[in-house]
């Protein structure tokens, strides 16, 4: 409680200073003192004092009171240091203009301001709000509610960069005015990786859903397909309908070539990886790009000598390349500058974190970068969605860069793509860096003239136009062919034949059972039997899976690739092991 202190607690020079200012107005009011008491603590006081002149030639005379405010000075100090060392932003602000009369030192950290640039001005004359009707609606929740939790709002640095906070605020009063406390939390990285965590699964969602659509539209074109070739192969060259018959074929072929792109896009194609050099790959595309993309935009590339290794599927990865390049002259059309980059890179933890899903680590970068006309944050948000285009009607389909997005994705890294309206674009790609080295591909091992056989085949599978049309294509072809719709009858055949069967060639996704499990299921029946798998996509696990010895066959295929494949699985001296 404050009490009345007596003249002796003056200081000299205190005392002195004191009544300079007393002989000129008088009187002093609410002024502070810190002292010393006779055990050497502190005190501070809050005193009044009064000069009467002395009568009669008598000197004059101070009339002053003090009042004990040591326990409000500390309280301050303390709320000070508190306030100070907050790692939360805090401010306080007039309720009537939103002038600051306090800041925290983590505001001005957050904010790129000094002290001295926000006290004493309002936030409007800082631009602080981004959106200015959120102060009002912050105003109006505080005058009806009292306080107010976790607001969102938009605010701006010193820089202009736009950031994301929740506030939480108060009505307070200092020195008898209204003014506003507020505590404010930074999310914009929260929102950012939320916002990468939703696309994320929308683009999961999306690829499962096109994915499944594609799988059964393959089975469908490869019966089209198959049966247009064996008609075309029927009809005499100058059989009227054989123009008609290879315009079927063209439109199937065209239709596949969109159904894996859309397989690509949701990570569902059959891929053939191996071990790959991207700066070979680069190397052996760029001719091809100088052509394709035109001389008015100067093609370059930076390639990193030491570059590591990937495993990816070649045909693919050079799609990609490609696909991107086509993109980049587009956005360029009165040209520019197209630069392909590649390097080793490590990711680290914070990295992974705050590009989810990507996993840290070592990876090679791919990068490709143009001069363009660029894009905003909405555009960059969808991108990658199939049928999504920013061209004219007609001109694109809207799957190019969702095929680079499925087949990266697919193989095992990440893309992430970086632009700015008027100032370009560029899309980095992060492959898993593996630690071995490149093979060269053999060629394959039977001329087109030798790919007839008399090999027994057994045929699984579960769609049955299409096993139809692939038991006619093998008995044309001379191989003797055992017939199941069923993996379960698939295996009383192999139990019951008497003779040998050469190959299995089988379907990878049937009811009840996969192509895998229904080859590892033979393979102490039939142990010299090679296996061949027919897939539209690939949309499971199983381990090995991703072998490059592994002979896959890609739905929908044609008379050719299917008797190349067989043949080449069939004179292999390579007998893949059945796990």
């Amino acid at each position: 409680m404050a009490s009345p202190i007596t003249d002796r607690y003056f200081q000299s020079g205190d005392r002195t200073t004191n009544i300079a200012i007393l002989r000129k107005v008088k009187y002093l009011n609410n002024f502070e003192e810190c002292l010393r008491r006779k055990d050497g603590s502190k005190v501070w006081l809050l005193g009044s004092a009064n000069l009467v002149e002395g009568k009669g030639g008598a000197s004059a005379v101070i009339e002053h009171t003090f009042i004990d405010i040591t326990d409000r000075r500390n309280a301050e100090e303390t709320f000070r240091k508190a306030f100070n060392a907050n790692p939360e932003p805090i401010t306080i602000a007039t309720l009537s203009e939103g002038r600051y009369t306090a800041v925290n030192d983590s505001c001005l950290r957050i904010t790129g301001y000094s002290r001295e640039e926000v006290i004493g001005r309002t936030s409007k004359e800082l631009n602080f709000w981004a959106r200015p009707e959120d102060r009002d609606t912050l105003i109006e929740m505080l005058l009806r509610q009292g306080s107010v939790r976790d607001f969102e709002i938009g605010f701006r640095t010193k820089s202009g960069e736009f950031r994301v906070a929740v506030d939480s605020a108060e009505l307070i009063d200092v020195a008898g005015q209204k003014c506003v406390i507020a505590i404010f939390r930074d999310v914009t990285e929260q929102k950012t990786l939320e916002k990468q965590m939703r696309q994320t699964q929308k683009m999961e969602a999306v690829g499962q859903l096109t994915g499944g659509i594609a799988h059964d539209f393959n089975n469908l074109l490869g019966v089209i397909i198959g049966y247009s070739e064996i008609l075309e192969q029927r009809l005499p060259q100058g059989d009227p309908l054989h123009k008609e018959c290879l315009q079927i074929k063209k439109a199937g072929q065209s239709a596949a070539s969109l159904t894996r792109q859309l397989l690509a896009f949701s990570r569902q194609q059959v891929l053939e990886p191996r071990v790959l050099d991207l700066n070979s790959i680069v190397g052996q595309v760029e001719k091809m790009l100088r052509r394709l993309i035109g001389e008015h935009i100067d093609l370059r590339t930076s390639l990193d000598p030491a570059l590591g290794c990937v495993k990816a599927d070649q045909s693919q990865i050079e799609q990609v390349i490609i696909n991107l390049a086509v993109n980049a002259r587009d956005a360029m059309a009165d040209g520019g500058k197209l630069l392909i980059e590649t390097s080793n890179v490590e990711l680290d933890e914070d990295y992974a974190r705050r590009h989810p899903p990507q996993l840290p680590g070592p990876h090679v970068l791919l990068s490709v970068a143009d001069t363009g006309m660029g894009m905003d944050a909405e555009t960059q948000a969808r991108i990658f969605e199939p049928f999504f285009t920013t061209k004219e009607v007609g001109k694109g389909t809207g799957l190019g860069l969702a095929t680079v997005y499925g087949v990266v994705r697919q193989s095992g890294g990440h893309i992430w793509v970086y632009s700015e309206v008027g100032q370009g674009t560029t899309f980095k790609i992060y492959l898993p860096r593996v630690g071995q080295t490149t093979r060269a591909q053999q060629p394959s091992v039977a001329p087109a003239d030798s790919w007839r056989g008399s090999e027994t085949i057994l045929l699984v599978e579960d769609e049955e136009a299409l096993r139809g049309l692939t038991r006619s294509l093998l008995e044309d072809s001379g191989y003797t062919v055992l017939e199941a719709g069923l993996p379960e009858a698939a295996t009383e055949i192999a139990l019951r034949h008497a003779g040998p069967i050469h190959l299995l060639l089988s379907d990878m996704v049937m009811p009840g059972m996969t192509g895998r499990d229904l080859a590892a299921t033979l393979a102490p029946i039939r142990p010299e039997m090679k296996v061949v798998y027919m897939s539209g996509y690939t949309g499971f696990t199983h381990s090995g899976l991703a072998d490059s010895e592994i002979a896959l066959l890609a739905k929908p295929f044609t008379r050719e690739t299917l008797l190349r494949k067989l043949r080449e699985t069939l004179d292999s001296k390579i007998k893949v092991e059945v796990r």
